[in-house]
């Protein structure tokens, strides 16, 4: 992604969006003893169970804010971040902030177009959380001849995962969130899937 401003590099330095500061994935599984399928009664009714869960929990990861407005005057509006003021509010530099007659910065100072002042990357999307389920039974048919039974199921809690933000700054400012580092949330644009089963049969032979 382009600089806000080429002439100052350092204002760039902030985390990839890749980062992703937690994240914790449990797997398993609990498989029954085949052995008790020689057995009567409730032995033989749970032998060659498999259960296999894997749970996921994660930070979300951070996206570049912008102004959509070219506030630096450099002939392009898709790297302008907004400036940040000291209660945190962001705005559009020359422009005055929403709901009030407070202008957010100065356009020019100096003679020189503005640029914000927001670090880059500074947003981030909510966490993730997700339970998956594969539950199989393997049933023998004669000595060489296997039937599986296959039942799986994702984000079994039908949690809203969000997958992406809106990166623009009137968006973000209408979401009013913030996380517990500062850094703000936007509003969802796209979300990983929700519950999902799906069953099959596997035959071996």
């Amino acid at each position: 992604m382009l600089p806000q401003d080429n002439r100052n590099f350092g204002a760039e330095r902030s985390d990839s969006l890749f980062d992703q500061r937690h994240r914790f994935v449990f797997s398993g599984v609990i498989a029954s003893p085949s052995s008790w399928a020689s057995e009567g009664g409730i032995h033989r009714a749970l032998s060659n169970f498999t259960i296999a869960p894997i749970f996921e929990i994660s930070a979300g990861r951070p996206f570049n804010i912008l102004s959509n407005q070219d506030t630096n005057n450099d002939q392009s509006n898709q790297t302008d971040r907004p400036a940040v003021r000291d209660d945190g509010t962001l705005c559009v530099p020359g422009a005055v902030i929403p709901g009030t007659t407070t202008l957010c910065t100065p356009l020019i100072t100096d003679g020189v177009f503005t640029s914000g002042s927001l670090a880059r990357n500074f947003g981030v999307t909510h966490g993730y959380m997700s339970l998956d389920l594969r539950l199989a039974k393997l049933v023998p048919l004669g000595e060489r001849v296997r039937l599986e039974l296959i039942a799986e199921g994702f984000n079994l809690f039908n949690r809203f995962n969000e997958a992406a933000a809106s990166p623009f700054v009137d968006d973000v400012r209408a979401f009013n969130q913030r996380a517990g580092n500062g850094r703000y949330y936007s509003r969802p644009t796209a979300a990983f899937d929700s519950r999902q089963f799906q069953f099959g049969l596997k035959l071996n032979f």
